[in-house]
């Protein structure tokens, strides 16, 4: 479960993967206007990602790779994990698939009951997104560190650009693991057809439905 949750984690973060090349921004911007800005033409994605996790001393514990691909006009997301096991974790917008290979087992949640675990979701959704719920720090032109405003714990977000667009994700939870997502091949759409975000149900598998 707590492979499904990093796995989730990173299905959340990736609205911001959407961001493409953007103009200079003015020096003279607020951090959350810059942000904004970064992130309004957030659409279609196809990508290439690489998901590294580390403890608290900086030990690496757990490294996964695969393909990404969302629509935030939907809320529709897949995560297609090769290694170090095969899984799938597929969102149409309204329910989430997550296909273990290795048990022959599929979990069926309720996009609703997820949506809760991270304040992502508004980043991701694009119809809800309201960045008055975030505090925002730049301590440089391309880095945006973005933490949920009422939460105390110190969970923190850090976003860096490049010159095609985002190009690195940290997560840093209160206990100080990490969870580090890099992008690669990105290509960037103005949406991703729905028919990739149909799940397509094995044969013979168990389902475990959780809606």
């Amino acid at each position: 479960m707590l492979f499904l949750r990093r796995l989730f984690s990173a299905a959340l973060l990736a609205g911001t993967f959407l961001i493409s090349g953007s103009p200079a921004l003015a020096g003279s911007q607020s951090p959350e206007a810059a942000f904004s800005a970064r992130m309004a033409d957030l659409h279609g994605l196809d990508a290439g990602f690489v998901q590294e996790v580390y403890d608290e001393d900086g030990l690496e514990l757990e490294r996964s790779e695969g393909r990404f691909k969302l629509n935030s006009d939907t809320s529709s997301f897949r995560i297609d994990t090769s290694k170090p096991e095969e899984s799938q974790l597929v969102c149409n917008g309204r329910d989430v698939h997550y296909y273990e290979k290795s048990l022959d087992q599929v979990t069926v949640y309720s996009m609703e009951e997820l949506r809760k675990s991270s304040p992502f979701w508004i980043v991701l959704d694009r119809k809800s997104r309201d960045f008055s719920q975030f505090t925002i720090e730049s301590p440089s032109r391309d880095v945006f560190l973005v933490a949920e405003r009422d939460r105390k714990d110190g969970s923190v977000y850090r976003l860096a650009f490049d010159e095609e667009g985002l190009s690195t994700v940290e997560s840093r939870d209160p206990g100080g693991q990490r969870a580090v997502y890099k992008l690669t091949g990105r290509k960037f759409y103005r949406t991703v057809p729905s028919v990739e975000f149909v799940f397509l149900m094995p044969e013979g598998v168990t389902v475990d439905d959780r809606r």
